[in-house]
């Protein structure tokens, strides 16, 4: 008898070594993830453009015709009077380049055609001036940028399939690398009636142009410089927002997420409700407080054992 129960005795402290020495083992298999903890937070939803700072009153000057560009009188930061003349012209230069494109001999392009000198249009300051002594100026561009005030705005295009979004009034932060402030506040004032293409290279884009005007700004922001704008389309405050790769969806079209309970990945359905900038709205499903697993790729099945790898705040953030 006395045997016998030696021999249960033995049976069950192996059993029980089995188990203790099984567990490590278990554990140590299970896939490492890390938690979000499920809090309230606001949302914001921006579209970002691109453009460049641009006195907010100015006036493009344009040559009629093609021409060469002989005596520069100004500068830019110089003041100037409608009609005052801003550089007067090269005509035998001209003639021979409007000859050249044309095919024909210099003899035969009338100088009376030719155009002696260029004139402020508006009183102001000269901005941008894009002429140099002996050099061609083109009719595509504008030779000079006339400011009458000091306010500035950012001159954006705005991509076809963001129009929807956007309106007149709208919030937008402004920034750029050059910019001594991270970001400047503004407002989204105009948008253009008409689309036009915007090419880069041999691609094309269908864009509409707009205006934001500044409410901030320093000697930092010169006309010219460039900008990425992002206007606000929309926002909400106290809502459940939860990354987009938290995220998975099942068989049944349903969206879930991996929550970590008592050791475990435990699946949550959830139902959401809207797409932010930073990741889905969650309107049923999840609770403030519920740990929420970072990386389900991790994990293989519902009711897996996974192991924390971080720990406290680290875990949360």
């Amino acid at each position: 008898m006395k045997k016998l129960y030696a021999l249960l005795f033995s049976l069950t402290i192996a059993a029980v070594a089995g188990i203790l020495l099984a567990r490590p083992l278990l554990y140590g298999s299970a896939p490492a993830v890390t938690l979000y903890t499920v809090e309230t937070r606001s949302a914001e939803d921006t579209v970002t453009c691109t453009g460049r700072i641009a006195a907010a009153e100015s006036q493009d000057v344009y040559v009629e015709m093609s021409c060469i560009a002989e005596e520069v009188l100004v500068e830019a930061g110089d003041t100037v009077k409608r009609g005052d003349t801003l550089f007067t012209v090269d005509v035998d230069a001209t003639r021979q380049v409007l000859a050249a494109a044309a095919g024909i001999s210099p003899s035969l392009v009338p100088s009376q055609q030719i155009i002696r000198s260029v004139a402020a249009t508006a009183d102001g300051t000269i901005r941008t001036l894009n002429v140099a002594e002996g050099e061609a100026v083109d009719t595509g561009v504008p030779c000079a940028v006339i400011s009458s005030s000091d306010a500035l705005q950012v001159k954006i295009t705005i991509n076809e399939n963001k129009l929807r979004e956007v309106a007149v009034g709208q919030p937008v932060m402004v920034s750029g690398a050059a910019f001594q402030e991270e970001e400047y506040r503004g407002t989204l004032t105009y948008i253009s009636p008409s689309a036009r293409q915007q090419y880069s290279g041999t691609n094309s884009e269908t864009v509409v142009d707009a205006v934001v005007s500044l409410s901030e700004t320093d000697e930092s922001l010169k006309p010219g410089l460039s900008a990425k704008s992002q206007i606000q389309v929309g926002s909400a405050t106290d809502c459940i927002l939860i990354p987009y790769e938290y995220v998975l969806q099942d068989d049944l079209n349903q969206e879930y997420v991996y929550l970590y309970r008592d050791g475990k990945a435990v699946k949550q359905v959830i139902r959401t409700v809207r797409e932010w900038n930073d990741g889905f709205e969650v309107g049923e499903g999840l609770a403030v407080g519920d740990r929420v697993i970072r990386n389900p790729s991790a994990v293989e099945k519902d009711g897996q054992r996974v192991a924390v790898e971080e720990q406290g705040a680290a875990a949360d953030a």
